[in-house]
């Protein structure tokens, strides 16, 4: 499956683009000042904290799933100073023709929109890719800031089911199941225009 360019992606306040092994020391930093909250909802933190070392190795592995077009996990930046906000990925686990996203901010980083914005740009991104032909939201039922950025982006919701939890030896969990079809994202995300989606250079 062809993918996106790793340099990246401009919205109106953010960059957006693929992680690299020298993120890890800011990634770690954001990761470790919201740890409580991420572990609360976020099946994969709940192995945090990691060394620094154990952080660079697993961004040189999204790095080469980038480059591969196997997975896009990005982070997501403040254009105007080159801050981590957080971090948002294309996952191809799914099933044929889907992707799934999933997002996450850092506690100071909440309610000004920034994972509403880097999720519409993520989501023309990847029904763009060639054979995708839905997107995909997983939430908690219980985390209403995750399910108000599907609803603000016009996702709609195909059921709230036990689901495996990523990451985990066999646990399921209560999930809210959201999906944007390709026919249906231009009226979906019409405040969101792709004139604001420019590709970066860095």
């Amino acid at each position: 499956m062809s993918g996106p360019a790793a340099g990246g992606w401009h919205t109106a306040r953010l960059l957006i683009r693929g992680w690299a092994p020298p993120d890890a020391p800011a990634l770690k930093a954001a990761i470790d000042g919201s740890l409580a909250e991420l572990q609360r909802w976020m099946a994969w933190a709940k192995q945090e904290p990691s060394d620094l070392p154990v952080i660079a190795e697993r961004l040189a592995r999204f790095q080469a799933e980038f480059a591969a077009g196997i997975n896009w996990a990005c982070g997501i930046f403040l254009r105007s100073s080159g801050e981590v906000l957080g971090g948002a990925s294309l996952l191809s686990r799914v099933g044929p023709g889907a992707l799934e996203l999933g997002y996450w901010l850092r506690n100071e980083c909440t309610g000004r929109g920034y994972a509403t914005e880097a999720s519409a740009a993520l989501t023309r991104i990847g029904l763009a890719m060639q054979g995708i032909e839905r997107i995909e939201i997983r939430c908690d039922p219980d985390n209403r800031p995750s399910f108000m950025v599907a609803e603000r982006l016009g996702y709609r919701l195909l059921r709230t089911s036990l689901e495996p939890v990523p990451y985990s030896d066999g646990e399921v969990a209560p999930t809210m199941v959201w999906e944007l079809r390709r026919g249906d994202a231009e009226a979906a995300l019409a405040a969101w225009p792709p004139s604001a989606l420019t590709t970066s250079s860095r």
